[in-house]
């Protein structure tokens, strides 16, 4: 090393040392305690009062067509009726997608083809009369 710069050897330092961890060093110890503090970690519950069912990530969106004055209907009915009923029973951070996700599946686990058929053969029938 060269007194005049502290550094020069700073090189050859860096290229003597081995490129794997290998040996016992601090930074092997740093990682190691880092593991174990990870294996140690409480994992939060789940708590289905006020934790979504499903991530925005999971839901897939789909477009709905539908007469402006249906979708409407629908935004207030899914604001004002359901969610003041899930508020009710003490659900908090309650969102659109899992109310449009429990509804969807309503009708088909409940088998609402009657009820939806009747429904559109209204649509169709009072289409004529209008």
């Amino acid at each position: 090393m060269s007194d005049d710069d502290p550094f020069a050897d700073l090189g050859d330092t860096l290229e003597e040392e081995p490129d794997d961890n290998t040996g016992d060093t601090d930074e092997a110890s740093e990682s190691e305690a880092v593991d174990e503090t990870s294996s140690q970690e409480v994992v939060p519950q789940h708590d289905p009062m006020t934790d979504p069912a499903f991530t925005y990530e999971a839901a897939k969106q789909r477009p709905f067509y539908a007469r402006e004055t249906t979708i409407d209907d629908f935004d207030s009915w899914l604001k004002y009726e359901m969610e003041r009923e899930l508020n009710k029973q003490g659900y908090q951070n309650i969102v659109v997608r899992e109310m449009t996700d429990a509804l969807l599946r309503t009708v088909v686990e409940e088998n609402l083809i009657d009820e939806v058929a009747e429904r559109f053969e209204e649509a169709r029938e009072s289409a004529f009369l209008e």
